[in-house]
């Protein structure tokens, strides 16, 4: 009787510790802000061309849609992951990760022979900026004119890395509204949907 005893204190014990757990857990999730910058729905798509021949159009559309949440013993994250297929270009990957409380991280890797991180964006209290240690860098533009759309709170990144892109633009409700490549080919925003 006395054993049974001892077993149920350590059965309410762990019940207890484990309820705890799940009180002390940090949840860390993506802001309206970052999400209207890359949470778009899966049926969304961008219809883009090039500066030097319009006739040139690239259409671009989500595939393989995955958010929710990653938990790990006391931690909670947030995240989007999708794929940018396009009629010209390479499989793109975006990865979104909630890393702590109004802080995310944006990561886009292009696909060759396999996935490659071509940049990234660090996130905090509603501020983009590049990844410290790997020399991209953000710059906010007021306005943007692209075509005949006027973007305002435009985000620039400048990528060190010069792998595929020298720049991308991103706004707000948009996404990339300009894309400007490595080979000299500048490719704009004509149209989006979701």
């Amino acid at each position: 009787m006395k054993q049974l005893f001892y077993i149920l204190i350590a059965a309410v014990s762990v019940l207890f510790s484990g309820c705890q757990k799940l009180a002390t857990r940090e949840q860390y999730s993506l802001d309206a802000r970052f999400k209207s910058v890359f949470g778009f729905p899966s049926t969304s798509s961008w219809v883009y061309y090039l500066s030097s021949d319009t006739r040139v159009k690239e259409n671009v559309t989500i595939k393989n849609k995955l958010e929710g949440k990653m938990r790990f013993d006391n931690l909670e994250q947030e995240f989007i992951s999708y794929e940018l297929h396009s009629d010209k270009d390479s499989v793109q990957l975006i990865r979104c990760m909630a890393t702590g409380e109004n802080t995310a991280r944006w990561s886009l890797l292009y696909k060759d022979s396999f996935y490659r991180q071509v940049a990234e964006l660090y996130y905090s209290s509603s501020l983009f900026s590049g990844i410290m240690g790997n020399g991209d860098t953000v710059t906010y533009l007021q306005n943007l004119s692209v075509g005949d759309v006027m973007y305002y709170n435009v985000v620039e990144l400048k990528s060190a890395r010069k792998k595929i892109y020298n720049r991308l633009y991103f706004a707000e409700n948009t996404g990339i509204v300009r894309k400007d490549y490595t080979n000299g080919k500048v490719f704009l925003l004509k149209s989006f949907r979701y």
